[in-house]
């Protein structure tokens, strides 16, 4: 061992050079560091795991959400032709806001779906409030009028469907009781 110091330099300042200078300071050979440590490896592994399994989940919700909104606008198209369906198209558009993907022209269509829906629903509310009226004013031709002209009230209350089809019996039976006695009538007119 030698006492540099003595010469003006500390044993750190030779051992600082020494780094500096590439040499290991102990007098080994200094060996070459790996660009990469096993942790980098995992961490990029982690992150390629990350991104691939991000956009395979993207996929998997955009084709479960173009399922769903499939679904229901096949239930929109249906209650063209039965009102009936309107009550589970609504129901389907309602179960899309749960979705994970909904893209701008899904959410245009959505918006739109329920509004018709709910227009037809305040349409059918003043259609009963004019039975109703109909009903007070003791016009129950009227009142049999609005409510076979329209099919079905799917989107009332429950109190007030009850109401409704209540109503429509009422003419169904009133009309089955004329329907009988017409043809008696017609009888006993030719005796």
């Amino acid at each position: 061992m030698s006492f540099s110091f003595l010469s003006g330099k500390s044993p750190f300042d030779e051992a600082e050079e020494k780094l500096e200078a590439g040499e290991n300071p102990s007098g080994k050979p200094k060996l070459p560091t790996p660009a990469m440590g096993w942790q980098d490896v995992v961490f990029l592994i982690v992150l390629v795991g990350l991104v691939v399994g991000g956009y395979y989940y993207y996929q998997y919700t955009k084709k479960n959400s173009a399922e769903a909104f499939a679904k229901c606008d096949e239930l929109y198209v249906a209650a063209e032709t039965d009102p009936a369906q309107l009550i589970e198209a609504e129901s389907c558009y309602n179960a899309t806001w749960d979705l994970g993907f909904v893209s701008d022209s899904m959410e245009i269509l959505r918006q739109d779906r329920l509004g018709a829906i709910e227009d037809k629903r305040n349409h059918l509310k003043d259609l009963f409030t004019d039975v109703m009226d109909a009903i007070a004013d003791k016009d129950s031709a009227k009142a049999l009028e609005i409510v076979n002209g329209y099919k079905g009230p799917m989107l009332l209350p429950k109190s007030d469907r009850e109401t409704w089809e209540s109503i429509a019996k009422a003419g169904a039976l009133k009309a089955a009781v004329e329907a009988a006695a017409a043809p008696a009538g017609d009888s006993a007119a030719a005796k």
